[in-house]
């Protein structure tokens, strides 16, 4: 009887220097196996092998491409649906292996091939290098890449528009005579000369995304309208399929190929669309591990990276140098704030630099860019008192280095803080607030003396903490707290709530109404109507 084409395995490891027994999980940097213990409740993150496909071959030339002591590790498969009855068998099994040779027989390994297989390729590419003559200053090499990565990566690499990397050699953008526009238009109600009327079109062919755009997808004879951004992605065998990537809601931010964000990520994702840190991704088919970037579409939400060896550091924008610093910290993830940009026009700008996905490469982040006279009249105003005292752009210079360093530290990093309008933070007060997030104050009193709670959290742009009436990390809008707002609104803005506008007394924290019967029978008072000018 012919196996089913689904049948799946998984890999039970043993390291022959400490008898471990473990299953295979994907693939660690090094190359070594990635394992998790052999019980039955850690299936869930078990690495699956198709009996019939590659990944299994995929994952052994990798396992012998990277791993320093493949021989150190012996490989047992077992059938996935049975794996839970099997590993206790197969731990006591493997306790002693050369004894139980024929028992094991059937499900050991043989990564001879592979290994042989490895051992040839690498021993060719040796050869092909040594015959190679070396290539001098400013020749190109007539070879073209093998597959769309490859393509993508030089692209990448020489930063130039389209209608320049097309005349390369070496980069060929994707045929359109391999796209089928017929279908895409059945299928997605997408029509060529939109996309090329629109500019999409050579984005597209140049392996980037279209801006958004409207599709009408049929499924089952009904159509249906959203907006997506769209893509070309090339099969193996040259054939070009067309990928929407559709909007999607706010991302939950827990886990992304087996990455789990902190909350330092999610903050950073969502402040920034940028992780801002370079992070380790598995392939959960080969368990190919890559040092990646991450973003965020921010047209999307959808999450999205780019390996970090495919992202080009610039060494020059416009007419103004990166520094080795600088490009140091961009490919490390990390912002570089208010960095004066030069164009080749000779207009200047102070911007935010940052490697985002979308960009392959680095990026002005949104929201950031501003005039140096802009930014000047911004501290001039956040500073009356210096712009009184001094106009010169030294001493702005020196006060505002002087502002900065009260509230952060040298490293621009967030300068702990121990209490807020009297009230003495909690070491987990200290410890969030340090980490930029809200720290929640019950007891601070308000202008009139009575308790009220508040909000405190470092602001970035502004360089210093703000107070907040709700919780800022929950929402945009900034409005009093429910227990509060009645309260704040009355004593400290001035305003006029219905049932308490005849109270002689502040109120209280948390009253919204008379508290007692002498307040209700001063709120029942008729008021004497002036006869002079209302406010």
């Amino acid at each position: 009887m012919a196996k089913k084409t689904d049948e799946k395995d998984v890999l039970i490891v043993r390291d022959e220097k400490t008898g471990e027994i473990s299953v295979v999980a994907g693939l660690n940097a090094d190359g070594s196996p990635k394992r998790t213990p052999a019980k039955a409740e850690n299936a869930r993150s078990f690495l699956q092998f198709d009996r019939h496909g590659d990944v299994l071959d995929n994952f052994f030339k990798n396992f012998f491409r990277q791993c320093k002591e493949p021989s150190r590790f012996g490989f047992y498969r077992v059938a996935a649906e049975q794996a839970d009855k099997l590993l206790e068998v197969m731990k006591e099994l493997l306790k002693n292996p050369d004894a139980n040779r024929e028992l094991l027989a059937p499900h050991t390994v043989d990564t001879s091939g592979y290994e042989k297989q490895v051992q040839e390729e690498q021993a060719a590419q040796t050869a092909d290098q040594e015959q190679k003559p070396e290539e001098q200053p400013g020749q190109k090499q007539d070879d073209e890449p093998k597959n769309q990565e490859e393509m993508e990566q030089k692209n990448e690499q020489n930063q130039e528009s389209p209608q320049q990397t097309q005349g390369n050699r070496g980069y060929q953008p994707i045929d359109e005579s391999r796209i089928n526009w017929q279908e895409l238009e059945e299928k997605w109600g997408v029509k060529r000369d939109d996309l090329e009327k629109s500019g999409d079109l050579t984005k597209m062919l140049n392996y980037g995304k279209s801006d958004l755009v409207k599709v009408t997808p049929n499924f089952g004879g009904e159509s249906f309208e959203l907006d997506a951004r769209l893509s070309f992605r090339k099969d193996g065998e040259g054939d070009v399929s067309l990928v929407p990537h559709f909007i999607r809601k706010e991302q939950k931010l827990d886990e992304y190929k087996e990455h789990k964000f902190s909350d330092e990520d999610r903050k950073n994702l969502r402040e920034t669309g940028n992780l801002g840190r370079v992070v380790d991704l598995v392939d959960r088919e080969t368990g190919e591990i890559t040092p990646s970037f991450v973003s965020i579409d921010r047209k999307t939400n959808e999450i999205t990276d780019v390996p970090a060896n495919k992202v080009r550091i610039p060494e020059r924008i416009g007419k103004t140098e990166i520094t080795k610093q600088e490009q140091d910290m961009l490919r490390a993830g990390l912002p570089v704030r208010d960095k004066l940009i030069e164009r080749k026009d000779g207009r200047k700008f102070l911007t935010t630099l940052q490697v985002n996905v979308e960009q392959r490469g680095v990026e002005f982040v949104p929201g950031t860019g501003r005039s140096p006279r802009t930014a000047q009249a911004q501290e001039t105003k956040d500073n009356p008192t210096q712009a009184q005292s001094q106009g010169t752009e030294t001493t702005a210079n020196t006060q505002k280095e002087q502002r900065r360093n009260t509230w952060t530290n040298a490293d621009g990093s967030i300068r702990p803080i121990s209490k807020w309008s009297g009230v003495d933070f909690t070491e987990q007060q200290k410890a969030d607030y340090v980490a930029g997030k809200a720290v929640k104050l019950e007891n601070v009193t308000d202008k009139q003396g009575f308790h009220a709670t508040m909000y405190i959290r470092f602001n970035p742009e502004k360089g210093r903490p703000y107070r907040y009436d709700t919780n800022p990390d929950n929402a945009q809008k900034v409005a009093p707290s429910n227990e509060s707002r009645t309260q704040v609104a009355v004593n400290n803005e001035g305003k006029t709530n219905e049932v308490t506008k005849n109270l002689k007394e502040p109120l209280q924290k948390g009253q919204t109404a008379p508290k007692d019967e002498t307040q209700q029978r001063q709120q029942e008072q008729p008021q004497r109507k002036s006869k002079g000018m209302r406010i």
